[in-house]
């Protein structure tokens, strides 16, 4: 059942698709190398046709049409006239796989190289489709990029569980859109430099079901394509968003999408598949554990570490380890009154916690026991490495966490005691600080 929150998320989404402004001038922008045309007459809501069919969209045309709010979402009117979508994306993913040894081993060990090479020559786009990632090759690389290696790693995983023909493209199919909502998202927002603030998380957090009210007016695509979209931020234990599914709630194809994108985003930051073992050990609660069995026989074992990582972990360590003793010594201050018993709106803190120090158990390395692990560090290499590929996942951790609490907290600071809100409070400034000393 949504919540007001849920519903706010969705009128939000509803209304940059209505307002369309950024999505019509990127497309416009677009327009000055490439032929961009209306694939259909263009209606406005009260049932004007505003351009015919073959009309081409430029910023004339652009102008005239932000004047109106229109009946279909802006841009699933329009078509590149040169199309070849397909090929063009076969060629990329041809380039990813030969320049990057993760995804050529994924590839190797998929069972079926040539179909990940060539999957996407296979998969037939809708134009609105085609034209979107015609967009986002053109004005957003980043974004297109990205959407291929969350395809490639969701492909390997497609053909590794056996899906059928269909299944795999649709797989696909969902892996390419699963970010088009960022097309409807100020680009400032998504920079990696730009640190976002509470209220511009919320259009981030909105993006998959943006992407999703897109992609279900594609009449050519399974209705199975758009709700992977919608899923692919949610989490087996109910961390994910925009609704917090758990478990059986989310789909097969959401389940993929989500781990290919987790995933990829690890490759582009860290570029080595030891941050991927890591993640594997660290979210058996988040990702469906058959999805991380196949990625570990994919990658396969990390490399010998370095001599230079012996030392590295140690102040990175000490930092994670206060923030965890400093929550013990708070935490029974967010109490419910009468029961003695956390909020149910702070459940989702108070399991979180309880799951990292869970995983940093889980990986070998009890926080209240640093004296014995930093002597094993001096004479150990290869533990110093697994270290730092463990605690770079609980500083993700930790800054998922910090999002969580700016995006709840008008949902819990209601029912909180003076002194509770007080230390939350102070608990999250150390959070944050621990997080602006490590650049996130």
């Amino acid at each position: 059942m949504p919540t007001s929150q849920d519903d706010r998320y969705e009128n939000l989404a509803r209304q940059a698709l209505a307002d369309g402004a950024r999505y019509l001038k990127t497309a416009a922008d677009m327009a000055h190398g490439t032929d961009v045309v209306a694939e259909e007459d263009i209606f406005a809501a009260d049932g004007t046709r505003l351009a015919a069919k073959g009309t081409p969209i430029g910023a004339s045309l652009r102008e005239h049409l932000l004047k109106h709010k229109l009946l279909k979402p802006a841009g699933l009117s329009f078509s590149v006239a040169a199309g070849a979508m397909e090929e063009i994306l076969a060629r990329h993913a041809a380039q990813l796989i030969d320049g990057d040894p993760c995804l050529r081993q994924l590839a190797e060990r998929s069972g079926d190289p040539l179909a990940m090479r060539h999957g996407f020559s296979r998969v037939p786009l809708p134009p609105q489709l085609a034209f979107m990632l015609t967009v986002a090759a053109e004005q957003r690389p980043r974004l297109l990029h990205h959407s291929l290696v969350v395809a490639l790693i969701a492909h390997y995983l497609a053909l590794c569980r056996g899906l059928s023909e269909r299944e795999t493209n649709n797989v696909l199919l969902a892996a390419l859109c699963h970010d088009l909502g960022e097309l409807h998202t100020d680009p400032a927002l998504l920079d990696p430099q730009h640190r976002i603030n509470d209220a511009e998380r919320r259009y981030i957090y909105v993006h998959p079901i943006t992407g999703h009210l897109i992609v279900r007016e594609m009449a050519e695509l399974d209705p199975a394509v758009a709700t992977a979209v919608l899923q692919h931020q949610e989490r087996l234990d109910g961390s994910g968003y925009p609704y917090g599914l758990r478990a059986e709630r989310i789909g097969t194809f959401g389940r993929i999408v989500g781990i290919a994108d987790v995933c990829a985003a690890i490759l582009v930051r860290f570029g080595s598949n030891e941050r991927l073992a890591a993640l594997m050990r660290l979210n058996r609660q988040k990702f469906d554990i058959g999805l991380l069995a196949l990625l570990h026989e994919g990658i396969g074992h990390p490399p010998p570490a370095s001599e230079t990582t012996r030392d590295a972990p140690h102040a990175r360590l000490m930092a994670a380890a206060g923030l965890l003793e400093r929550w013990t010594e708070f935490r029974p201050a967010l109490t419910a009154a009468g029961d003695g018993a956390p909020a149910a709106e702070l459940a989702f803190l108070v399991e979180r916690m309880a799951s990292l120090r869970h995983m940093l158990l889980q990986f070998g390395f009890d926080p209240d026991s640093q004296q014995l692990l930093l002597e094993l560090l001096a004479d150990d290499p290869q533990i110093a490495a697994e270290l730092e590929a463990a605690l770079d996942e609980v500083h993700w951790q930790f800054a998922d966490l910090e999002r969580e609490i700016a995006r709840r907290r008008e949902l819990y600071e209601p029912l909180l005691t003076a002194d509770g809100k007080r230390l939350l409070g102070d608990w999250t400034a150390q959070l944050q600080a621990y997080l602006a000393a490590a650049g996130d």
